[in-house]
Order: C-alpha cells, then structure tokens, then sequence
C-alpha cells in the first residue's frame, strides 16, 4: 500500500485582479527568478488563497504598471506593504532568466540592513548562501526611493529591478 503524501507549497505569486500585460510579465519574472508557481487569482479571495499557503506574494497596479507588493506571511501574521516601480528581466539584461535551483543568496547593502529581518523572514526558506543566484538589496541614490531590490545571477544583472519608494508593516488580521 503507498501512500499520497501533499506537500504545502510554501509560496505562490499572484496579482490583483485583472491585471495588465506589464504586471502579468513582471509577476512572471518574480516567479522565474523565486522559482515558484504564479497563481491565475480570477475572482477567488485573498481570504481563500490565505488559507492554502503560509506566504503569498501579491502584486498590484498603479496606472497599468506594478506599483504595489505585498508579502503575506501567515506565519508571523504579517504583511510587508512596499510602494514600488519596476524594471523587467528583458529591460535590465534583455532576456528571461530562471531559477532552477530554487534558492538565493539574500545581500543586503548599507542602510538596508536596518529591513533585513524582514526579508530573511519571509524568504528563509528560499535561502542558500552558496547560490549563485542574489538578492541584493541596494541603498538608493534619491531621496524619493528608500532601496532597490535587484537580482544577480553569477554577479551579472538579471532583473527584475525593484524600487522600494516606501515599506510598511501592517497585520494580516486587521
């Protein structure tokens, strides 16, 4: 007799609804880069997918462009709510790039260090310190944008780009 054992999957990706093109190849490329699956939300619920996933990765719009990302993590019952703009995989280094492996070194740079608990909570299952494959987490240059967010593979720019124009740390319950 075998057994079917269901393994949870830790993390998943969606969008808000009806997202357009730009957001949909931008969670697509979250995806690729965490290796993880993207979720065709429809009409369901954040309420139901909350129920199904300890952490979920929503992404939002802002005049037909990503602008928001919100890390779910019903673990800790928390939310990290970041006011955002983006850059593509194929505006950065002009091609798709995946995460086969399915880890990433997290790196954080100068004054990003003070979110670092953060991060390393939400990711730290997707954490290797060994991969080849970073997260960096780079202090901005303007006064309008708190950080970047930039992926690296083997030291080269991959993409997405991130710009993290403010955080906030809400509960999941209220």
């Amino acid at each position: 007799m075998y057994k079917t054992l269901y393994i949870r999957e830790i993390m998943i990706i969606t969008t808000s609804r009806k997202p357009s093109q730009k957001t949909r190849s931008f969670v697509n490329d979250l995806a690729r880069v965490f290796n993880i699956k993207v979720l065709n939300r429809g009409k369901t619920s954040l309420k139901s997918i909350l129920e199904e996933y300890d952490k979920l990765i929503v992404v939002g719009e802002y005049k037909g462009n990503p602008g928001k990302i919100k890390l779910y993590n019903t673990d800790k019952n928390t939310i990290i709510s970041m006011l955002v703009s983006t850059k593509l995989q194929r505006e950065v280094c002009e091609k798709e790039t995946e995460n086969t492996q399915g880890v990433l070194n997290l790196v954080f740079n100068g004054n990003t260090k003070k979110h670092e608990h953060l991060f390393y909570e939400f990711f730290k299952d997707l954490i290797n310190q060994d991969s080849n494959f970073k997260m960096s987490f780079e202090p901005s240059d303007s006064d309008k944008n708190i950080f970047y967010i930039q992926f690296y593979e083997d030291d080269k720019k991959v993409g997405p780009l991130i710009i993290v124009k403010s955080i906030k740390i809400m509960n999941i319950k209220d």
